[in-house]
């Protein structure tokens, strides 16, 4: 039987004017428009109270466990009566089991300034019932909430199984009075019984994380094997809750965010979490399926050995030691609405376009592996320009869904009226003018992938560069309260999304540099030349039809009409897929389409 970990309620009564939910989780808290603080640490679902964790030990933590603090000031365990109990079992133990008092430290007791309920059970706890219920075998003996009481043995007097008495204290409603009975049934007759006063615990805290009444270790303690024993052979994509599968290696959280690192390769290669081989020789990537990561990993006994020695993971990072938040270089925000619609409509959007332009061009210079066969003495061509036309394929689309997001900027900030005074949003559709200029340095024309030309795109795609913080800008101005708060989210998507670019460019130039020309002779280019508007005459106007159709398609959206919009988006998609054919036909013969100067901005 498999039964979800409980999660903290979603929203409670905000005391904020104007009413309305508050966020209590650190998640949902830091997605609130009036929330500015930057959150650190793992995805919700990789938290506790999100985990899948089976009903009893479970395979992260014992559930059981968290219902052994439901009562404040006192520890529980859940008891269950062995199938064959030995000679010198202690007779009667099923049932929840009063374990100690631990009330000195619970949040739920404050020594000053608590309500009359807690004043009273402390009280209590502190008196001669205390001393009382800290000797012998106290179990609980029945729950009464909202005028209803739940006994916890049946009427002839057989205590419930432990298991039963938990999935009762589950039902039991936080936040409301709650009256307990324990019962000493080690005592001779009639066995004492204590009552108490008090409420129901919540399993998280005002943050949204696991109550500080649990401390370190117990919800775990419990179990038979550590949970990476339990995770040992299970695929990350099944179970609901994250664990580890690949992970990137430990990084110096002490730089600035926008660092360039001292090796990018190495800041972006995939570690295998589980790898035995725990030393700094043992950071290699990841083999590429699991059946060949198995025999390289922990087994399941070494991991009941050596669990401690696996690394924590924040932000997709292997933490060591000392976990240090890292030192955020904040961009400078636009000094108004009008700066950053004119930088997206002027740079950041037609940069987009113009390197969708470049890599199209690029992926065209490519020799078609299913027709052009004169690279027979190369035994491994063939399969490596699949992969590099697929590489190349995927990177041109990256760029144009960067191109829809940044229209998606414009048309939303027009939306919430920051546009300029009596200017509206219009699609941008443009290469960039030239010359065209990244911060000053010229961009690569429509080139062949020569592995020169591959350097530098990988070069201009390397994190933390200048590419990979142009929406900086954006990002810190969106953040700001005056703007709509899915604005900033989209703008730290397209900010976020040029990793994959860096790793793609940089295999490929290992790849394809392996064939040895540095220039256009290299044997799995196409000897391609940029042609003329007379050349290419039918691929221009499937291009165009193609502008024509996005732009309609963006027009549709900024005016919230989906259905326009996907028909739009329906005949942007076959004028692509003629276009492409027809830029796949000329370039057999030689010719490369001119998208430059078919789509340079009007003078």
């Amino acid at each position: 039987m498999k039964q979800p970990t409980p999660a903290p309620a979603a929203a409670e009564p905000s005391s904020r004017p104007g009413g309305g939910p508050r966020a209590r989780n650190r998640t949902a808290r830091a997605a609130a428009p009036d929330f500015n603080a930057r959150a650190v640490g793992n995805p919700a679902t990789a938290r506790l109270e999100s985990g899948v964790g089976n009903c009893f030990p479970g395979l992260e933590m014992d559930v059981r466990n968290l219902e052994g603090r439901f009562f404040p000031g006192i520890l529980f365990r859940v008891v269950t009566q062995p199938l064959r109990p030995v000679p010198e079992a202690l007779p009667d133990q099923a049932g929840i089991r009063l374990v100690y008092l631990d009330y000195l430290n619970d949040p739920m007791l404050p020594q000053r300034g608590g309500e009359h309920w807690v004043q009273t059970l402390l009280d209590t706890y502190m008196s001669k019932v205390g001393t009382s219920l800290s000797n012998g075998r106290w179990y609980l003996h029945w729950l009464e909430q909202e005028g209803k009481r739940i006994a916890c043995s049946a009427e002839d007097g057989t205590p419930y199984d432990g298991e039963t008495l938990w999935r009762f204290v589950r039902c039991l409603r936080a936040d409301v009075p709650l009256k307990i009975a324990v019962i000493q049934r080690d005592a001779p007759d009639p066995q004492p019984v204590v009552e108490l006063t008090g409420r129901r615990r919540r399993y998280t805290g005002d943050d949204g994380v696991i109550d500080t009444a649990y401390p370190p270790g117990e919800l775990t303690e419990s179990m038979c094997n550590p949970w990476q024993h339990d995770f040992r052979d299970c695929a990350c994509y099944y179970w609901a809750s994250n664990h580890p599968d690949v992970v990137l290696g430990e990084i110096d959280r002490t730089a600035p965010s926008d660092a360039v690192p001292a090796d990018p390769d190495q800041a972006l290669t995939w570690l295998d979490w589980l790898r035995r081989d725990r030393s700094p020789a043992g950071n290699v990537a990841a083999p590429p399926s699991r059946a060949e990561a198995r025999a390289w990993q922990l087994d399941h006994f070494e991991i009941n050995r050596r669990w401690q020695e696996l690394a924590y993971v924040i932000e997709g990072h292997e933490v060591g030691a000392v976990y240090h938040p890292p030192r955020h270089e904040r961009a400078t925000p636009y000094p108004d609405a009008a700066a950053m619609i004119d930088d997206l409509r002027h740079r950041l959007a037609p940069l987009e376009m113009t390197l969708c332009c470049a890599y199209l061009y690029g992926l065209f210079s490519l020799r078609d592996p299913a027709h052009d066969h004169r690279h027979g003495a190369w035994a491994t061509m063939h399969d490596d320009l699949v992969a590099a036309r697929q590489a190349m394929t995927l990177l041109a689309v990256g760029e144009m869904t960067h191109l829809r997001w940044a229209n998606q900027l414009l048309w939303e900030l027009d939306a919430a009226g920051f546009y300029p005074g009596g200017e509206h949003y219009e699609p941008v559709l443009d290469v960039l003018a030239p010359p065209r200029l990244w911060l000053g340095e010229p961009l690569p024309d429509l080139q062949a992938l020569s592995p020169d030309i591959l350097r530098r795109y990988a070069f201009i795609e390397r994190p933390r560069g200048d590419l990979d913080r142009a929406y900086a800008r954006c990002v810190a101005t969106l953040e700001q309260p005056a703007y709509p708060r899915h604005l900033f989210e989209l703008a730290v998507r397209i900010d976020s999304d040029g990793v994959s670019h860096y790793e793609r460019f940089d295999q490929l130039a290992r790849t394809l540099g392996a064939y040895g020309a540095q220039d256009a002779t290299a044997p799995y280019l196409r000897p391609l030349q940029l042609g003329t508007e007379a050349q290419a005459r039918e691929a221009l106007q499937h291009l165009a039809r193609l502008m024509a159709a996005l732009k309609s398609g963006y027009q549709a959206q900024a005016r919230r009409d989906p259905q326009a919009a996907q028909r739009a988006i329906t005949e942007a998609r076959a004028a692509m897929d003629v276009l492409r054919q027809e830029a796949e036909q000329l370039a057999r013969h030689g010719i490369g389409v001119p998208l430059f100067d078919a789509l340079a901005p009007a003078p």
